[in-house]
């Protein structure tokens, strides 16, 4: 089976199929936190983004890693650090049953 995950933000939207174990982890409250962390607070960095979830650095950059190799997650590595964000405001999710 396959979840649809629809990316909506101000430059337009984007559509992911995920199989049910990629739709796990984007439904994870941890994964979710996270997100919404990237969304809000704009870290410079994946060390800034595991202090501001209170999470370990690595459980952290494994899980920015795996939301990048999905499509949620882009890194700007313009910098010393690899700065993760996001460019969506909202994540509608589309299960057939």
């Amino acid at each position: 089976m396959t979840v649809e995950v629809r990316l909506i933000g101000p430059e337009g939207n984007e559509t992911h199929e995920f199989d049910d174990e990629a739709a796990d982890r984007l439904c994870r409250p941890t994964t979710l936190e996270l997100l919404r962390t990237l969304a809000s607070e704009e870290p410079t960095s994946i060390r800034e983004a595991a202090r501001l979830v209170d999470r370990d650095v690595r459980q952290v950059h494994d899980n920015l890693w795996k939301l990048g190799e999905l499509g949620l997650v882009e890194f700007d590595r313009s910098g010393q650090s690899h700065r993760p964000f996001v460019t969506y405001e909202r994540i509608e999710v589309e299960i057939d049953l």
